[in-house]
């Protein structure tokens, strides 16, 4: 790919991630009516989604693994919000960060408060959340954190989807912000515990997601969050035993 179709590429994707910025505080403020939000949500990460792939090197790693949509159960849902809840409160206890006051975080549209702000949402606002990391990744497109706590974000949006075909397409899009995540720095284990879990919970392939939940736990992550991951790694690999033992 030439140098100026590569920066023609990233320029689209910056200014996607600015119309979602500046989508979501239209919707906030009332200028703008739920479903065509929804609508221009959906297609301005749709369309992220597909510039963030072909900006990709070429062979990169693809994630269109079996797409098979399925309904998901409530407890299933909460029990997987709980645990990524889990990672985010992992890796923020007791760390005050640039941007954040003894009180909360300093609200001047920097990065880090956007950070503070949206990490204080955890898994409970999914709006706000999508909301304050589209804002930093206007800034920053390759903020690690950004980049995958949108992209989760967005494969659990898709779980409030009635429309089967909508839902896929939220699934694949955040999908492919993950793996963009892994790519930017594939030491980063949030990106891989994400994609292990949507891999395992929502596409039903445990032998895909041993591969991510392994690389989450080789990247050393916190404590807590290895220990919480570690309890579903054991659920996986007896999965990927139980499929691959012939039957009777």
């Amino acid at each position: 790919m030439g140098e100026n179709r590569l920066a023609q590429l990233e320029e689209e994707r910056d200014f996607l991630f600015s119309s979602l910025s500046d989508l979501e505080r239209e919707f906030n403020a009332g200028d703008i009516d739920e479903g065509d939000y929804f609508s221009l949500r959906d297609s301005y990460t749709a369309r992220a989604a597909a510039l963030i792939r072909d900006i990709a090197a070429a062979g990169e790693p693809q994630v269109t693994a079996r797409m098979s949509w399925k309904p998901f159960a409530w407890g299933v849902l909460v029990v997987i919000t709980a645990l990524a809840a889990g990672v985010t409160i992992a890796r923020t206890t007791g760390e005050r960060l640039a941007g954040q006051g003894m009180n909360g975080p300093i609200e001047d549209g920097s990065v880090s408060s956007l950070l503070v702000q949206a990490r204080s949402q955890g898994m409970s606002n999914i709006p706000t959340g999508l909301d304050l990391y589209s804002r930093v990744l206007a800034i920053e497109p390759q903020n690690i954190e950004a980049l995958t706590y949108f992209g989760w974000l967005t494969v659990l949006s898709s779980t409030q989807e009635d429309d089967t075909a909508v839902a896929v397409d939220r699934l694949q899009n955040g999908l492919l912000l993950l793996r963009q995540a892994t790519i930017i720095d594939d030491g980063y284990p949030d990106a891989h515990c994400f994609l292990g879990i949507t891999f395992f919970r929502f596409l039903d392939d445990a032998q895909a997601a041993q591969s991510e939940i392994r690389a989450c736990l080789e990247a050393n992550p916190p404590a807590a969050v290895a220990s919480m991951v570690a309890g579903l790694s054991d659920q996986i690999d007896a999965a990927v035993t139980e499929s691959s033992t012939p039957s009777p």
